[in-house]
């Protein structure tokens, strides 16, 4: 991309720079997200396997609880370890094709190389905190309720009680809602951390600060742009994996599901992950520019850098 194009765009620019984007470098992008995808094919069939064995009434075994161990293990380490490798390489191959510059899968694996710690670590601790966040605000959100009810109880003696409970259980549904919303707003907090952390090679936790500084009063944006692709990676999904899940279910109500159903399951699914999987990643680094051409003219930085880049070749002497 030339510097004429880094600008600040609107969200239906940005999303659609980010499914431009992605088109272009489709290999690219399911090439990077096909490896952690990959992995989760035995974990889903092993999961399935121990499911539909349990289902049938046959008490669990040794072996059986060995394997379910082991699916648990292999999901921690593929969160864990693997998923946060995927998004740093997807994370630089985004950077690298939106500022016109070539790479490919193994290039950008290897500038990962050395950063899963910090990623992992500005991952746990932005979860953490949003975990915290959520607790204080359903505790506040439970202290109201309590008080609620304690409100009605006492000027419900005698009265229609089923109704009172009614709004009891209204009230304690719109508390929690809310809290789920704020929480969800406050994260968004940390929306770009990751390419913070990359991409200007921050620490773990400068790179929060990074991202706290940078999202500021662009939360509204982020959160609409970040639901609208989550929600286009799980239709995504939903395509490859849903005739597979339909036939499963009715197959089970039959009495048995074929061997050979969870794992065109799991392969779908990773299909489906492969393929859909960049698109979140992808909002958020574009996401991370336009909020540094917004407000610290990133878009003038570049060009001048490649301004800067060219001059020596074009004062060079030409040969006699």
């Amino acid at each position: 991309m030339h510097a004429t194009e880094l600008r600040p765009l609107s969200l239906g620019e940005l999303l659609d720079r980010a499914f431009s984007l992605y088109r272009h470098n489709f290999s690219l992008f399911v090439g990077i997200m096909a490896i952690p995808s990959a992995l989760t094919v035995p974990v889903s069939v092993l999961f399935f396997l121990n499911q539909s064995a349990g289902a049938s009434g046959a008490r669990p075994t040794p072996a059986n609880v060995a394997w379910i161990v082991f699916v648990v293990l292999t999901f921690l380490i593929l969160s864990v370890v693997v998923y946060p490798m995927a998004m740093g390489a997807t994370t630089f191959a985004v950077s690298q094709s939106y500022l016109d510059q070539t790479i490919t899968v193994r290039e950008a694996y290897s500038k990962v190389r050395g950063q899963v710690g910090r990623i992992c670590a500005a991952v746990f601790m932005a979860w953490l905190r949003f975990a915290g966040m959520m607790i204080l605000i359903m505790i506040g959100a439970g202290i109201i309720v309590a008080i609620i009810a304690a409100t009605v109880g006492v000027f419900a003696r005698g009265g229609p009680r089923q109704i009172l409970g009614g709004i009891v259980a209204v009230g304690i549904f719109l508390d929690y809602s809310a809290a789920l919303v704020v929480g969800a707003v406050w994260a968004l907090r940390y929306a770009v951390c990751i390419p913070a952390l990359l991409l200007e090679n921050l620490s773990s936790m400068a790179s929060l600060r990074r991202s706290v500084q940078l999202t500021q009063k662009r939360r509204w944006h982020i959160f609409v742009a970040v639901v609208l692709a989550f929600l286009v990676a799980e239709v995504g999904v939903l395509v490859f994996q849903g005739p597979f899940l339909v036939t499963m279910m009715f197959t089970a109500r039959a009495g048995q599901v074929p061997q050979w159903m969870p794992f065109a399951y799991a392969v779908s699914g990773a299909v489906g992950g492969a393929i859909t999987g960049p698109l979140l990643i992808i909002v958020l680094v574009l996401l991370y520019y336009d909020t540094r051409i917004r407000k610290e003219a990133f878009d003038l930085q570049f060009m001048m850098s490649s301004l800067d880049r060219r001059a020596p070749a074009q004062s060079s002497p030409s040969p006699a």
